[in-house]
């Protein structure tokens, strides 16, 4: 802040004090006066003496061809003062800049071959047009910023003054490394604690249904609203202060936190994540079908199968889906499915996989008889 104010502000009231300084003199402009009722007449460095028009200014020819068309109210919207710069041309013509730097940079692309200007009468109208312009852009950029932090602070003191209460909404507890987000729409301060919101951010962006990857925008939990780019910009910065931050959000920052970019070129890891995820938790009807088929049609490959063999594994996958011998054959699927997905031929493997871990079959049938989950081991199996 201190650094703007003496790079811009500062210079303006030294340009002030001085009076009629040189950069009036090379504009050809000297600062409104109240006391002046008649036109004023200006001699340019070339020599030339021209008079300010008072006739409404609508468009400006340029030497190029070029035709620039001005609104009644251009030039009242920008931060440079009158005094600094007085040409009612370079002053429209800043008002007319576009906010995004892409486009300001085409807008202003169109001067950049502009020197002195006259009207139909031969009267100079600008002199050096593109330095004029250039220069008053600058000092605007640096207003501006200046004024963004000025309003910036304030906003920050309003909300800091506000009541807050230092609890995570997502743990219900006090946080050890705390991350703060201000949100002037609502005019509130949140608090969060680092490791549960890079969790919550993470499992957003990894949700997934039924093994299908549908990745989502992180929300804020306060007000289930998604979290705008300043706040991922501010909550990147402070994760990455506590080192919280997670693979998946340091790879969306990659893209300028775009989701759907991210999406586009990390589809197979996340879609992988959350297959795996899945057939860990078997918390869908698909995903215990897809792991039941699996297991069938294995080891179909090695034996037959009887229906009280089917209704033993499904049943084993409703009430026990974390028995160590079914951890087994998740692992197996998963690669089975990762090698399809990737297009990698290790089917060799995957059946020796199958015949070793079908030994152990025996073992697991009486455990789900011991548990009471079946009757009877199936008939096949006393063989």
């Amino acid at each position: 802040m201190e650094n703007l104010e003496g790079n811009s502000v500062v210079s303006f009231f030294r340009l002030y004090k001085e009076g009629d300084s040189d950069s009036e003199i090379e504009s050809g402009y000297h600062s409104p006066s109240e006391y002046e009722s008649t036109p004023k007449r200006h001699r340019s460095n070339s020599g030339r003496v021209h008079r300010e028009r008072n006739e409404p200014i609508t468009h400006l020819q340029l030497s190029s061809g070029r035709v620039l068309r001005f609104h009644d109210r251009d030039g009242s919207n920008i931060l440079v003062p009158c005094w600094f710069e007085s040409n009612p041309y370079v002053r429209r013509i800043l008002s007319r800049i576009p906010f995004s730097i892409e486009r300001s940079l085409n807008y202003l692309s169109r001067i950049r071959f502009e020197e002195d200007g006259y009207d139909s009468d031969g009267e100079m109208i600008y002199y050096h047009l593109r330095v004029q312009v250039y220069e008053s852009y600058l000092v605007e950029l640096r207003l501006r910023r200046a004024m963004r932090n000025v309003l910036s602070r304030w906003r920050i003191r309003r909300m800091d003054l506000a009541p807050v209460e230092r609890m995570d909404p997502i743990t219900l507890t006090a946080p050890d490394k705390e991350v703060v987000l201000y949100d002037w729409s609502v005019k509130r301060k949140f608090i969060f604690d680092a490791k549960s919101l890079s969790i919550l951010i993470e499992t957003a962006l990894l949700y997934n249904e039924s093994g299908f990857a549908l990745p989502m925008y992180p929300r804020n939990p306060w007000n289930n609203l998604e979290f705008s780019y300043r706040h991922l910009v501010s909550i990147y910065y402070q994760l990455q202060r506590h080192g919280e931050l997670r693979w998946c959000f340091t790879t969306l920052r990659k893209y300028n936190f775009d989701k759907n970019k991210w999406f586009q070129y990390h589809r197979s890891a996340v879609t992988m994540l959350a297959i795996r995820n899945s057939l860990s938790t078997l918390d869908t009807p698909y995903s215990k079908e897809l792991l039941e088929d699996f297991i069938v049609s294995r080891i179909e490959s090695i034996e037959p199968v009887l229906n009280d063999t089917i209704q033993a594994y499904r049943i084993a996958l409703l009430r026990i889906p974390r028995h160590w011998y079914l951890e087994k054959w998740k692992a197996i699927a998963y690669q089975h499915l990762e090698a399809t997905h990737y297009h990698m031929n290790i089917e060799r493997s995957i059946e020796r996989q199958c015949k070793g871990i079908h030994q152990k079959q025996y073992m697991f049938m009486r455990e789900l008889v011991r548990l009471g989950l079946i009757p009877r081991i199936p008939p096949r199996e006393l063989v």
